[in-house]
Parts: structure tokens; C-alpha cells; sequence
């Protein structure tokens, strides 16, 4: 708890030294809280801005974008797709609704191969 109390301290004094309201921040957006209740965490200290957290989520979905390229252009990577289906119901149908509420979708995974895999070319 001491902790924590520090943390919150030290980001007031510092604004780079975030690292727990920055993890703290996810949860927040991750579970599309309301926009005003993460504001409002940005005020007491316990989290960061909207911005910084939607700026993070950028940041490393292009890492990991990058990283999924390289390793597919490794040619050491395996491949595999799903195709499945989700019957979306409405709890409340209404005229506007369509009544096509099957959804056809397709998954895609890439594997890296290792153990004893490499590229012997």
C-alpha cells in the first residue's frame, strides 16, 4: 500500500515516472469504461490521460505488427485458419433490425516454428 501511496506521489512530481498508471490505465480502456470515469482516475493520480493510453495502444500494435511481418517473411512460421460462425440475437427485435443474424467469420494464427526448425537454405 506504501508503495501505491509512493507511486501516485512521485507521478505527481514527475509526469514520466507513470509506469503504474499506465498499467493501471489499460484495465480502464480495455473494458470500455466511459471516458469521464478514466478522466476522472487521471485526476485523483491513479491513471493516465485518454490520450497517453490510446498512444500506447498504438505504439504496440505496431510493434507487434512489425514483428508478426518479420517473422512471416522468416518463411519459419506455420499458418492456421478457422472459419466459424456467431449467431448474434438481438434480446429485443425490432423492425429496423435485420433478421440476418448470423455472422460468418475467419481466424488466423501464426505460429512460430522452432525446435530443430531453421533455415538451412
Amino acid at each position: 500500500m506504501a508503495g501505491f501511496v509512493c507511486d501516485i506521489l512521485v507521478q505527481g512530481m514527475n509526469r514520466k515516472a507513470n509506469a503504474l498508471q499506465s498499467v493501471l490505465g489499460f484495465f480502464p480502456q480495455s473494458s470500455h469504461t466511459p471516458q469521464k470515469v478514466i478522466e476522472t482516475l487521471l485526476c485523483i493520480g491513479i491513471s493516465v490521460s485518454v490520450e497517453t493510453i490510446n498512444a500506447a495502444v498504438r505504439s504496440l500494435s505496431a510493434e507487434s505488427q512489425s514483428q508478426i511481418q518479420v517473422l512471416g517473411r522468416s518463411l519459419l512460421a506455420c499458418y492456421a485458419y478457422d472459419n466459424f460462425d456467431i449467431d448474434l440475437k438481438s434480446h429485443v427485435p425490432t423492425v429496423e433490425k435485420s433478421n440476418d443474424s448470423l455472422k460468418h467469420l475467419t481466424s488466423g494464427l501464426l505460429f512460430p516454428l522452432e525446435h530443430g526448425v531453421g533455415d538451412h537454405g
